[in-house]
């Protein structure tokens, strides 16, 4: 893997991070909302940005990206 190649991994690794840590939040926030069509809204928007993010991580591990930080972006997926 080229050095081009790695640095745009990792910057698809923070990306997947970063909706990881969203997808968390929307959880949360779905479970104290009350109202029903605005928690539907919140978890169907966090189960794309799981998709999305579980989607990152399994292509940077298919290509063998290997980084510190994908046991960090692990563990947010499949907490």
């Amino acid at each position: 893997m080229t050095k081009v190649e790695y640095t745009r991994c990792e910057k698809l690794m923070e990306e997947a991070i970063q909706k990881a840590k969203q997808t968390n939040e929307e959880f949360n926030k779905a479970k104290s909302e009350k109202d029903i069509v605005s928690k539907s809204i919140i978890l169907a928007m966090a189960h794309g940005h799981l998709g999305y993010a579980k989607g990152i991580n399994q292509t940077l591990v298919c290509i063998g990206f290997k980084h510190e930080r994908m046991k960090n972006l692990e563990n947010l997926l499949y907490e």
